[in-house]
């Protein structure tokens, strides 16, 4: 935003783009490694902010320094913006696409939220991952409506903003988008997140608890799932699975729903005016501490009448912190009688956005949207179990003797006889061994979290190792570390719920070339493995230091068994990058695969891209040959 001619912010179009622009490595952040090295650059540049993008030599589909990006209109080419090289080793190449019109966020409409939906679905293919600027007043209602619209997420989406504007000197805006840039670049994190000030939070959970720290937003019932500091921490365990269907966006959303704060001295007149708009499909009732409200017989049958129209009415608590619990109080227990549905630790913004979400669905009864809300669809609430999910029938040490005996089977067999797994092999050590006092050698691991940290060195090896074989090896490990849940009401809104562990370590580079499980069960040819993994919550759009996906090796391998996977990996939502079709090596190999004796070769080629970016790879590998 700048000040316009009145001193007041507005949003100003084209003022962004001049900002994180480095494509040659020539701004002040890529050039102060050492003091030599920002003398040279201050001596020789005129602007240490961004670099002016080069007059194009290409058409814009062959143009390296353009992005395309589909748009309600057709296709457009934007230009490459390429940052400096962050801490973690990578530059990130992306584009910005500011809309026509501009608006202030007190000012948005759910059908904003349907068109930032449909421009995701229509790019989806073209990302890695999406950073929407917003506004902070409407932030947490916008990130929750785009949780539950965007369907089956693969990928990561980050909603920012910034307490002070982009044009003011001193403002969090650029701490906000860079971690943003550094999250959305370096991780998958298939959820809609809101990060502010440092930290990423899930974005139907989180709200706008301040109108003028940089702190502006707080999470208070689930923890931050980053926090980007000198190191980026990512809370792995608390991230959702990806979904396990292809992505797609969900372009509808009721207006018919409204929320009703209680108070002190509030009748039964003003509830039933209300709720008695035939319009009024869904409410969200914001009660006092654990889900009470007076018992008033005006005011229960108001709801309860409400109830029998098929208005859907869900109990949230007016505090931030805490869950409604309509089996504590009376009063509790006298809402849930009469029909409304507990909330949990939904916050408003979050149960607005779901009763608008699942009301829009024409194949759901009020009685199964009644049931969806109490269930976790996106990760918005915390099931109540009142006994524990999961226990293990094997004390501590037995589990990690299973482990090392899993991880032993693993290891070449060239390897397995030179180390007992029953003793101890002590490092070769120069100089004298120091004998510790005996209050220093307890055994190890001390504490959940060191057999925690154990697992998280040990358990991806073994999953890696497993996944290339025949063996029923995979099975058993994700079998050993996998925890039953409760099946899903119906495909429609099915939810990501899946142990959150054993998709975290799925997903855990295993290699040198940062192959994952799945990468390696493609690259050994096994069908079976690729679709355990892809059930058990592997990620289809981790790329390797070389750029691909799952997606790409399969269709190299060609043959039945590459066709079968590409298959699997696609029910997934696997899709090949635009990066992989621009740099020339899918026309490549779908070249090589036309020339090939194997008749299936083109047909696997065919089934993973499609017959248009079979012919456009085909167009961009020859258009770089040509300009070689």
């Amino acid at each position: 935003m700048l000040k316009n001619e009145s001193g007041g912010y507005a949003p100003h179009p084209g003022f962004l783009a001049s900002k994180f622009h480095d494509p040659a490595g020539e701004s002040v952040f890529a050039n102060s490694s050492s003091v030599g090295a920002f003398s040279q650059w201050s001596t020789r540049s005129h602007s240490g902010t961004s670099t002016p993008i080069n007059p194009p030599v290409f058409p814009p589909e062959q143009d390296p320094n353009s992005i395309r990006v589909g748009t309600s209109s057709g296709t457009i080419y934007l230009p490459a913006l390429i940052t400096p090289r962050f801490a973690q080793g990578k530059r990130i190449r992306y584009a910005i696409w500011e809309y026509a019109n501009l608006i202030d966020s007190s000012e948005i409409e759910p059908s904003d939220w349907i068109k930032i939906a449909s421009d995701i679905e229509r790019n989806y293919h073209s990302f890695d991952g999406f950073i929407i600027l917003h506004g902070t007043d409407t932030l947490a209602f916008s990130a929750s409506a785009l949780s539950f619209m965007l369907e089956d997420l693969g990928k990561t989406v980050i909603l920012t903003g910034a307490q002070i504007p982009l044009s003011e000197l001193f403002t969090d805006a650029i701490d906000n988008l860079l971690g943003s840039l550094i999250l959305a670049g370096h991780f998958i994190i298939p959820e809609v997140c809101l990060f502010f000030d440092n930290h990423l939070f899930r974005g139907n959970r989180s709200v706008k608890a301040s109108s003028e720290d940089f702190h502006a937003f707080q999470s208070f019932n689930l923890p931050p799932l980053a926090t980007v500091g000198i190191d980026v921490e990512v809370a792995w365990s608390q991230v959702l699975r990806p979904g396990p269907r292809p992505f797609r966006a969900h372009k509808s959303l009721s207006s018919d729903v409204a929320t009703l704060r209680l108070f002190p001295g509030i009748t039964g007149a003003t509830i039933r005016a209300f709720l008695q708009p035939s319009s009024i499909r869904g409410v969200v009732l914001e009660s006092y501490g654990a889900g009470n409200a007076p018992r008033r017989p005006e005011l229960l049958d108001a709801f309860r009448q409400a109830n029998e129209r098929g208005v859907v009415i869900v109990n949230v608590s007016q505090c931030e912190v805490g869950s409604v619990a309509p089996d504590i109080y009376e009063t509790g227990r006298a809402l849930a009688a009469v029909g409304i549905v507990a909330g949990g630790d939904m916050t408003t913004e979050c149960a607005l956005a779901k009763l608008s979400y699942l009301l829009s669905k024409p194949e759901l009864t009020p009685a199964q949207v009644r049931k969806l809300i109490a269930q976790p669809l996106r990760g918005e609430l915390t099931p109540v179990a009142s006994v524990r999910s999961y226990s293990s029938p094997l004390d501590t040490e037995t589990r990690l003797r299973t482990l090392f005996s899993q991880l032993v089977e693993c290891a070449p067999p060239n390897s397995r006889s030179s180390v007992s797994p029953h003793k101890v092999v002590k490092p070769q050590i120069t100089g004298e061994d120091p004998v510790l006092p005996s209050e220093f050698t307890s055994a190890w691991p001390t504490s959940l979290a060191d057999e925690d940290a154990l697992k998280a060195a040990v358990l991806p090896y073994m999953l890696a190792q497993a996944a290339s074989r025949s063996s029923e090896l995979l099975q058993t490990l994700v079998t050993s570390l996998s925890v039953p849940n409760a099946t899903p009401i119906s495909a429609t809104t099915a939810t990501s719920s899946h142990p959150l562990a054993l998709p975290s370590l799925l997903n855990e580079p295993a290699s040198v070339t940062l192959q994952t499980p799945l990468h390696l069960a493609v690259l050994a040819l096994n069908p079976a493995n690729v679709d355990l993994l892809l059930a058990s919550g592997s990620s289809v759009h981790v790329r390797d230091t070389h750029g691909h996906s799952p997606l790409f090796y399969a269709a190299k391998a060609g043959g039945t068994a590459g066709l079968t996977m590409v298959r699997s990996l696609e029910a997934a939502g696997a899709h090949l990058s635009e990066a992989e079709v621009e740099s020339g090596q899918v026309g490549l190999e779908i070249v090589k695969a036309e020339k090939a004796v194997d008749a299936t070769a083109r047909e696997v080629w065919l089934e993973a891209a499609g017959e248009e970016v079979v012919e456009r790879a085909k167009a961009m590998l020859m258009g770089l040959v040509a300009s070689s």
